[in-house]
């Protein structure tokens, strides 16, 4: 083989290697933005079912903004059937600016999603005074039910509170939440009247509750509880 023979044979091959190594980068790319697709399109079905959320919630969002969602799904749906056979010498670089402008638009659509909930979300709490329904329970009165209706309803509160984004049916469990601690603590309220409850909380307390704290009506609702016997003086 002469040395011009020699040299072509490797100016081929370094065009070979080029032209893999290019097609190896495109495919590459390809591959990312498929996945990107993918992740934009789980995203945007994931929002969509949040603004859907929050409109029952009366949420304000633009009334433009189903349908440049839906048309927006829709594109990606079309462009991640249409990945897999791009051809490999084909820029991407129309199909990138596609999945930056949707990057983009699916970004805003979270902050308007995420903040609406938020609000949602910080609504007033009504306050349990839980100490009162522990002491009404080491008093031997029956609070079980209200205690545990307390604690499912914080508990749904807490998963709710760390969601971003809210899941068909959160409203719901929001609004059922709330509700259920406004319902124990007018149970609470019926139970024990403020006076009452004073007596009770101070009398488990070191010093004890200074005896004229027993007035008839406390006396009377100690009885109504079926707890007056558990209660006696001690002078000082």
């Amino acid at each position: 083989m002469t040395l011009i023979e020699q040299v072509q044979r490797l100016r081929v091959a370094a065009v070979a290697a080029h032209d893999q190594d290019k097609i190896n980068r495109r495919t590459g790319e390809l591959a990312e933005l498929a996945e990107r697709v993918e992740t934009l399109i789980e995203t945007m079905q994931r929002l969509s079912r949040g603004v859907v959320e929050l409109r029952a919630a009366h949420a304000a969002f633009d009334a433009g903004l189903g349908p440049q969602a839906a048309q927006l799904a829709a594109d990606l749906h079309v462009l991640a059937e249409m990945l897999p056979s791009q051809d490999a010498d084909t820029p991407p670089q129309a199909v990138k600016a596609q999945v930056k402008a949707a990057d983009g638009f699916v970004k805003g659509l979270r902050e308007s999603v995420e903040q609406a909930w938020t609000a949602e979300r910080n609504r007033e709490v009504p306050v349990i005074n839980e100490d009162l329904v522990a002491t009404l329970s080491k008093s031997g009165i029956d609070v079980e039910e209200i205690r545990i209706k307390i604690e499912m309803a914080h508990g749904v509160l807490n998963v709710l509170k760390n969601r971003a984004v809210p899941e068909p049916g959160d409203i719901a469990r929001l609004a059922a939440a709330l509700e259920s601690l406004r319902a124990c603590g007018k149970q609470i309220t019926a139970l024990v009247d403020p006076a009452l409850a004073r007596v009770i909380t101070g009398a488990q307390e070191a010093n004890g509750t200074p005896l004229n704290s027993f007035t008839p009506e406390v006396l009377a609702g100690l009885s109504r509880l079926g707890i007056l016997d558990r209660f006696w003086v001690r002078l000082r």
